[in-house]
């Protein structure tokens, strides 16, 4: 069986670049544009959540607008996120530098995103043509079973007429 990027291990590695790379570099964006710097704690459970939360999203090749997408909720979701944690509640509203720092974060995130999404589909379809394949189907270990029906369907007619007009033939005596 090929592998698949879409399950398992690599599943789990592509979320958690998208969780990682995303809420990194949108902590860096908002710390670059004055914002708060939140603690280590509060960072990996972001990218955890992030992670977690693509994790639906996975089960096939993301493109660049699902992953630019994708990035850009996550932007404003780490801001709020990052403006909740540090109290100031008139951040809400990110100032023209904050601002620039996240558009170029998304960016940066969605490029870097997009070229890891191919390589990894283009290392699967690698190995899987490498690869052995099954070209005949398994050897059968125990007779085949057919079912096969203890009585033939009769039509209703002829169960009728079976019923309704007995065999006639010489007497039994």
């Amino acid at each position: 069986m090929a592998p698949a990027p879409t399950r398992g291990a690599a599943r789990a590695l592509r979320c958690g670049a998208v969780g990682l790379s995303t809420g990194l570099l949108a902590v860096l964006a908002h710390a670059g544009g004055g914002g708060h710097l939140p603690s280590l704690p509060h960072l990996l459970v972001f990218a955890l959540a992030i992670g977690w939360t693509c994790l639906p999203l996975t089960d096939r090749q993301l493109g660049f607008g699902e992953l630019l997408s994708l990035v850009g909720v996550v932007q404003v979701a780490a801001h709020v996120f990052l403006v909740v944690l540090s109290h100031q509640p008139r951040e809400l509203v990110p100032a023209p530098a904050m601002l620039l720092g996240h558009a170029l974060a998304t960016a940066i995130v969605v490029v870097a995103l997009a070229g890891f999404e191919q390589a990894v589909f283009r290392l699967a379809a690698a190995v899987a043509a490498v690869l052995p394949r099954r070209l005949s189907p398994p050897l059968a270990v125990a007779p085949l079973r057919i079912p096969i029906a203890a009585h033939p369907p009769q039509p209703l007619a002829e169960v009728l007429r079976r019923r309704t007009v007995p065999r006639r033939g010489p007497p039994l005596s």
